[in-house]
């Protein structure tokens, strides 16, 4: 059984009540500077897509692994190459939050939904 379906429903319908946000997936791989005996980031690539933002229930907030200020964003699987790690960013207008989890909703093969929790 192939899930493309719902995928491209999931789509439909985050960029039908989404909004645009900027996701700034960081590059993993670190440079070294021997001038200055340190490792930088090589870099960040944007991405715009749509994202849901919805808030956590109160019987999911505990305090630690996931704050009352904290938001969860509804992201297509499809509109994405790669899941969204703890390094990134997601900007919404001039809100800049940190990605702090990434769930994925994947039956089968086919990922459909990133359930990104995020921090300011």
């Amino acid at each position: 059984m192939t899930y493309d379906r719902a995928a491209n429903t999931t789509l439909e319908k985050i960029s039908k009540y989404g909004r645009d946000i900027t996701l700034t997936i960081s590059d993993d791989d670190e440079v070294y500077d021997p001038a200055t005996d340190t490792f930088t980031a090589s870099g960040s690539d944007d991405y715009t897509v749509k994202g849901l933002f919805t808030n956590f229930s109160k019987m999911d907030i505990d305090g630690e692994l996931i704050k009352r200020s904290d938001k969860r964003v509804l992201i297509a699987a499809s509109s994405l190459s790669q899941a969204p790690d703890t390094d990134d960013k997601i900007t919404d207008g001039t809100d800049v939050f940190n990605v702090i989890n990434t769930e994925e909703l994947k039956p089968g093969d086919t990922p459909i939904l990133y359930m990104v929790q995020v921090r300011k």
